[in-house]
């Protein structure tokens, strides 16, 4: 579910703005294009328009820059009326180049799953466009000056149908619907979706059972980077872990002394996904800062000065990056591993378009003991992170261990009761304070809600017995999240 924050009025007001100055803006400026234009400039402007309409319907399929595409359509379809159906002027082969254009940058964001490529280049055609216009409007303006010099007696002095003063004003709705489209025509962070949660939070239970749905449903591979100090690399290998709880012994928690990095990758369609997850016996929400982030590439830095602290800043985020460590630097990881993870956390948080916090089910099930602490000091933790890395990204709450909170056993997890007991749990957590604050946050973030487990057969007066498999229930949720 969506947490529904208090949504902004001025989003249809936005709209009706750019509609109203963009029509405004032709009405008075039209007829001094259409009879001034030439084939070329014909053929530009023909262009652009195709190039902002198709990119503007591209972007509809993201939910972080539907705003912006509804408001280019809201712009630039008044020039559809006043170029072609009143005036006839656009060409056909220019439209036909623009719309190939358009087409290209949504077909690349849907393969990749990256739309910050359609905004980002949309940005640059729309700079140029307004550009260009600007100067267009500066040689009619002048025309009409020029004009008015060699009448001698002013025309538009005192009269009801000044057209300089249209002009004019034309100027500033230009440079007000750029200003806007600047704004909300936004680029947005890569949609890989990172998921993070302190120890015990349920990760490595979540992450076994995403690599059942992904390998399931989504032709799902998986890859691993493990680090321990202890030789028990192939233990965290996610096939010994599923093994280990087929004998019904449950994954035991990594040590400080060991770091396990996985990648789920899967396709829907044409569109790609991608899940990273960091299991570390250590624990940094509260050390996730810029500065603590600073210190730590420096640290890395002073055990491996081969490596630059720019390199260092640049591709710690990237799993590539850490096997390489691994493979050339394994006796200097042991001694700064957590340095090494605070830092890739860190950036990977930054550069991820879509976060997933954690938050563990036993916090709910004992609210009334310790849980009510614990559940305060984490969400705003996660508060505070999300003002941290906000821009441009999407956040998603999950409680794990749902079954221990409600019995789920025989609850379908696409079902309507489930979704019951998803809002019972959210409203569980609304008497805390720094939810609540997360809860505000949804008016300019795009914040959801999921209460998942990874063993749906298991019912809460059976806490006892160990999971023997896994058995998702709202999983589903989480990797559409990703999509």
């Amino acid at each position: 579910m969506r947490i529904g924050g208090e949504r902004s009025l001025l989003d249809p007001l936005i709209f009706l703005l750019c509609l109203s100055l963009s029509t405004g803006f032709l009405v008075a400026t039209s007829q001094h294009i259409v009879s001034s234009i030439t084939w070329y400039l014909a053929a530009i402007l023909s262009f652009f328009l195709a190039l902002f309409l198709s990119s503007g319907l591209g972007m509809l399929f993201e939910e972080r820059l539907k705003l912006g595409g509804t408001l280019l359509l809201a712009v630039f379809l008044p020039y559809v009326y006043f170029f072609w159906y009143q005036d006839d002027i656009l060409r056909l082969d220019s439209l036909v180049l623009g719309l190939i254009l358009g087409t290209s940058f949504i077909l690349h964001a849907l393969i990749n799953n990256q739309f910050d490529i359609v905004a980002k280049k949309t940005r640059f055609f729309l700079k140029v466009f307004f550009a260009g216009m600007l100067l267009y409007l500066f040689f009619i303006f002048v025309k009409l000056v020029i004009a008015e010099y060699i009448r001698g007696i002013p025309q538009y002095v005192l009269t009801g149908s000044n057209e300089l003063l249209m002009i004019i004003l034309s100027f500033f709705a230009i440079y007000i619907l750029f200003v806007v489209l600047m704004k909300y025509v936004h680029r947005i962070s890569a949609s890989d979706v990172f998921v993070y949660g302190p120890s015990n939070s349920g990760k490595t239970f979540l992450l076994v059972a995403l690599y059942n749905q992904f390998i399931n449903y989504y032709h799902g591979q998986r890859s691993e980077i493990i680090i321990s100090s202890s030789r028990e690399e192939d233990y965290y290998r996610i096939e010994n872990m599923l093994a280990e709880l087929k004998k019904g012994r449950q994954p035991k928690s990594n040590q400080k002394t060991d770091l396990a990095l996985y990648t789920l990758k899967g396709k829907k369609f044409i569109k790609p996904i991608e899940f990273s997850f960091v299991d570390y016996g250590g624990e940094f929400t509260e050390n996730l800062t810029p500065d603590e982030c600073l210190k730590a590439i420096l640290d890395l830095n002073k055990q491996i000065p081969e490596i630059s602290t720019n390199i260092f800043d640049e591709m710690i985020s990237k799993h590539e990056f850490i096997k390489m460590l691994k493979e050339k630097h394994p006796d200097e990881l042991v001694y700064i591993l957590d340095r090494l993870v605070l830092a890739h956390v860190y950036k990977k948080l930054e550069s991820a378009g879509k976060v997933i916090f954690l938050v563990d089910g036993d916090h709910i099930v004992s609210y009334h003991e310790d849980g009510a602490s614990s559940l305060t000091k984490l969400f705003g933790q996660y508060s505070r992170m999300m003002e941290l890395f906000g821009d441009g990204k999407s956040y998603a709450i999950v409680v794990t261990k749902a079954d221990k909170i409600k019995n789920i056993s025989d609850v379908m997890d696409n079902s309507r009761d489930a979704r019951i007991i998803e809002k019972e749990i959210f409203n569980m957590l609304t008497e805390i304070e720094t939810f609540k604050e997360i809860q505000n946050r949804a008016s300019k973030e795009t914040i959801h809600f999921y209460a998942v487990s990874a063993n749906a057969l298991r019912s809460v007066d059976q806490q006892g017995e160990n999971i023997k498999n896994i058995y998702p229930w709202g999983v589903e949720q989480i990797a559409k999240f990703g999509f």
